[in-house]
């Protein structure tokens, strides 16, 4: 049994909402290592109300109490959180007094760092999560550093940089959630790290390939197999191209909430022709390697090494373009033997550790933060 300071949980639900990732933790040592994971699934009808709560704009159902329904779904994503946690728990045979906390980044349903009044919002009721588990919770990390200056993410950085940063090479962490998310780890130790959101990876792509194939099994387009059968369509890129976001300097975060399909409507209303379902995925595409590339280009760091994770980190045919594009491989964090899948609830378990151990959370060279802050809401069940 190891000592219950030692091991961590770590919730994710991103801006795909395609499960709850759950990683158990061993943070020993000042070092770290996946024992134990699991996707827990998320029930179709909540799918659809969180989309409905983190889209703009307003939902469709113009009958819909949003207040209510985020009421609602804070419960429910809540029980969702206590629920993967006890099942990974049960499946692992371990008690709960073996882990020290759980770290929950909770489901975000809005991000607006840059609003006359930033804020961020993330749902999933950690008093549920610490009252059906028996852990200690820690939750709502992003609104401390807002309050702090900062934008709030991306936090994965700071445990980029604790377990990934190396002196003989310079590194570049891709993530490939819902949103695309970069890391430069330079070798330099008296370089500072940078992180910043280069723009929509997955939710774009998700979102069209569900709203053009909604017979479709999948709620993705697996491998981009139907985006393969497409053009680039360079008027829309073009278009989606001149979006101010992509110019803005770092630091910056965004999410689904402006990335959405509203969002590419928007560009596709503003062409003097139809598109074809297909050049529209493989434009789709085009966007997310290329806005990368170019953030890589501007870091101006030819020899890094690009290593990604993410659920996009599979679709080979996105990681070959992106490969095209910056001019070498890119390489998986699995080849560092860091499981891609759940390097981000793997963030939220070490940030947990963090908090309780009253330490800060953030980098400031990200987050654009005025201070160091510890990170998190500590619940007690």
């Amino acid at each position: 049994m190891k000592n219950p300071t030692d091991l961590y949980i770590g919730l994710m639900s991103g801006t795909s909402i395609d499960g709850v990732d759950v990683a158990l933790v061993d943070l020993s040592d000042n070092s770290c290592h996946l024992l134990a994971s699991y996707i827990h699934p998320i029930a179709t009808e909540l799918k659809l109300n969180i989309s409905d709560l983190s889209s703009a704009p307003a939902s469709q159902r113009d009958n819909i109490n949003r207040i209510e329904l985020m009421a609602q779904v804070d419960v429910q994503m809540g029980q969702v959180f206590a629920d993967a946690v006890n099942k990974l728990l049960s499946s692992s045979n371990l008690a709960t007094k073996q882990i020290a906390a759980i770290g929950s980044h909770g489901q975000t349903i809005r991000h607006r760092p840059s609003n006359p009044a930033p804020f961020t919002l993330q749902i999933g009721d950690a008093n549920i999560i610490a009252e059906k588990t028996g852990i200690t919770t820690v939750a709502d990390f992003r609104r401390a550093d807002i309050a702090a200056g900062g934008q709030g993410a991306p936090l994965a950085p700071a445990f980029h940089n604790a377990i990934l940063r190396i002196q003989t090479e310079n590194r570049i962490i891709l993530n490939l959630g819902g949103i695309a998310n970069i890391t430069h780890l330079p070798k330099k130790i008296n370089l500072d790290v940078i992180g910043f959101d280069t723009g929509p990876a997955n939710t774009l792509l998700d979102a069209w390939f569900t709203k053009s194939n909604p017979t479709s099994s999948n709620d993705y387009d697996t491998d981009s197999n139907f985006a393969q059968k497409g053009k680039i369509n360079s008027k829309l890129l073009k278009s989606m191209l001149s979006d101010p976001y992509f110019e803005h300097p770092f630091p910056k975060s965004t999410g689904r909430e402006y990335f959405c399909l509203n969002w590419l409507e928007q560009h596709l209303v503003k062409l003097d022709q139809a598109v074809a379902a297909e050049d529209v995925q493989r434009t789709l595409v085009e966007l997310t390697t290329q806005t990368i590339a170019d953030e890589v280009t501007k870091l101006n760091i030819s020899d890094a090494h690009i290593y990604a994770c993410g659920g996009g980190m599979h679709n080979r045919f996105l990681l070959e373009s992106l490969s095209e594009k910056v001019n070498k491989k890119v390489l998986t964090t699995n080849d560092l033997g860091i499981d891609g899948d759940y390097l981000e609830a793997m963030t939220f378990a070490w940030l947990a550790k963090q908090r309780i151990e009253g330490k800060p959370g953030n980098l400031r060279s990200v987050t654009g933060s005025t201070k160091e802050k510890r990170l998190g809401a500590i619940y007690l069940p």
